[in-house]
């Protein structure tokens, strides 16, 4: 599933990153410079999550591409945080470059990867978050605790989703 958008009067799309393996190195070291390098990750590491990336199963990372680039990214993984290992599946590494932001990539991104959790019969997506509440408040997540992870204190949001029919 190929979904377009305009976002500031230019057409953006949104791809499953296995799809466009150039694109990998990009994630990776998005991913790396935002989060990995904090909890004493490895790039190398970073680089095979991205790498083991499907469309039919998860890890499942959509990328949002504009002219032809990559400017977003998020992933929907069986795991994320440690101290909620019961909890599954989890929305995670929502990023979008610092040139892209506040056009509505990120929601694009959320929206999509909700559909495609939907599409796998998920009932429901869990995240972290030190400083996006708000954003996901706004795509309808809802804080259901507070959590501490290598980056400082942040919330565990939920989200139910609808069921496709």
């Amino acid at each position: 599933m190929t979904e377009k958008a305009m976002v500031a009067g230019t057409p953006v799309t949104i791809e499953y990153l296995e799809r466009f393996p150039n694109f990998i190195s990009i994630c990776a070291s998005w991913s790396f410079g935002q989060w990995g390098c904090q909890s004493n990750g490895s790039y190398e590491q970073t680089r095979g999550e991205f790498e083991a990336a499907t469309k039919s199963s998860m890890p499942l990372t959509l990328v949002a591409i504009e002219n032809a680039l990559p400017v977003g990214m998020v992933t929907l993984a069986d795991r994320d945080f440690d101290g909620k290992s019961h909890l599954s599946p989890w929305l995670k590494s929502l990023f979008v470059h610092p040139f892209h932001r506040k056009k509505g990539i990120a929601r694009l991104l959320i929206e999509r990867l909700e559909h495609e959790a939907s599409c796998f019969g998920c009932k429901s997506l869990y995240l972290t978050t030190e400083d996006a509440q708000l954003l996901y408040e706004k795509s309808g997540w809802r804080a259901i605790d507070h959590v501490q992870t290598s980056y400082g204190e942040a919330a565990l949001m939920k989200k139910a989703l609808l069921p496709l029919n």
